[in-house]
């Protein structure tokens, strides 16, 4: 059982308060027929009604409003709080908030969800906060999905194998989070959003036509560096780069295999010997000083995280050159061979 400290008020009684504020809500929504509320004020009629079910209870004078753009919307005893949510769907689903809880009031360690649904017959449902978050999805941050009829054990905390204290007090939590759906990805298939940590995007979408020659090369580079499976022959292959070039650059292409394919099958001389290569080994060739200068530049990290490896080793380059040669299928030659005649 738990106790607020230097206070004794059961979270038990805190629920109790919950469950009269919510009889208090549905009975004023229906008395005063009232077919849909914003946000704000519903806020604010939960508000009102947790003060008028808190007298006589061990709340009373101790339920703040803690306003604007704050988590939670409402606190009691410093204590408990309510993130008070609501929406005009016959559905008990919403999206939520930030992962990073930036604006989290300080000593609120107790958080229920007091959700009103005025689709359908106007209903309240309340719960645990983190009982109900069941995925994480983006707007301009990760943010928690809200089903407040979601079974036991099912939350986003139970699918990630860390509780919701520990992730939310996390450094960098957005990292765990971002580690554990990289895990849930098929071939081709990468996340899109950015963290705190990497620059924002332009948030105006451009044409990767209307690229300058310097930009175009640096995401061609970048792309060959990132994403060693263009080399291969998947399908699926420049998949990756499509999401690259929306989340890094916020462009898109309507054919993103031009840059490094269109121009048919050129000759090259590799050693001694004159062979017809895919435009895109000829352009790995022409690339080649600039890969090399950019592999030492990059962060170790973000190599790491586009390899899917554990760890980038010491000789970086020879590391991508392995990555390289076992995705490549072309038979003449080795595509770190190309590679090496470029520089």
């Amino acid at each position: 059982m738990i106790y607020v400290k230097n206070n004794k008020v059961r979270e038990s009684d805190f629920v109790n308060l919950l469950s009269l504020t919510k009889n208090l809500c549905v009975k004023d929504v229906k008395l005063n027929a009232i077919e849909k509320m914003g946000g704000v004020e519903f806020e604010n009629l939960t508000y009102k009604m947790m003060l008028l079910a808190s007298k006589g209870t061990g709340f009373a004078g101790n339920v703040i409003q803690t306003g604007p753009q704050t988590f939670p919307d409402i606190i009691a005893k410093k204590f408990f709080g309510t993130e008070v949510k609501t929406t005009t769907d016959d559905k008990w689903m919403s999206t939520g908030n930030s992962v990073l809880e930036t604006t989290r009031v300080e000593g609120v360690e107790r958080i229920y969800m007091f959700f009103g649904k005025f689709g359908g017959n106007f209903d309240v449902k309340y719960r645990l906060y983190q009982d109900c978050l069941c995925d994480i999805g983006v707007t301009h941050s990760p943010r928690y999905k809200i089903d407040m009829n979601l079974a036991n054990g099912q939350s986003i905390f139970n699918k990630m194998g860390v509780d919701y204290d520990t992730l939310r007090k996390e450094k960098n939590p957005i990292q765990r989070i971002k580690d554990y759906y990289r895990g849930q990805l098929s071939d081709g298939e990468e996340l899109w959003w950015i963290d705190q940590t990497e620059a924002a995007a332009n948030p105006i979408i451009r044409s990767f036509s209307k690229f300058d020659k310097e930009e175009k090369t640096k995401f061609i580079v970048e792309s060959m560096i990132f994403f060693p499976e263009i080399f291969g022959s998947s399908s699926l292959k420049f998949e990756r780069v499509a999401s690259y070039l929306i989340t890094n650059y916020g462009a898109v292409s309507s054919n993103i295999r031009d840059p490094f394919t269109a121009g048919g099958q050129p000759d090259m001389k590799v050693g001694k010997r004159l062979i017809t290569v895919p435009q895109i080994l000829y352009h790995l060739r022409e690339y080649a000083k600039d890969i090399k200068l950019a592999l030492n530049m990059l962060a170790s990290s973000k190599l790491a995280y586009y390899w899917r490896v554990d760890k980038v080793n010491t000789n970086r380059l020879k590391q991508w050159l392995e990555l390289v040669d076992a995705k490549n299928d072309f038979k003449d030659c080795l595509a770190s061979t190309i590679f090496n005649a470029g520089l």
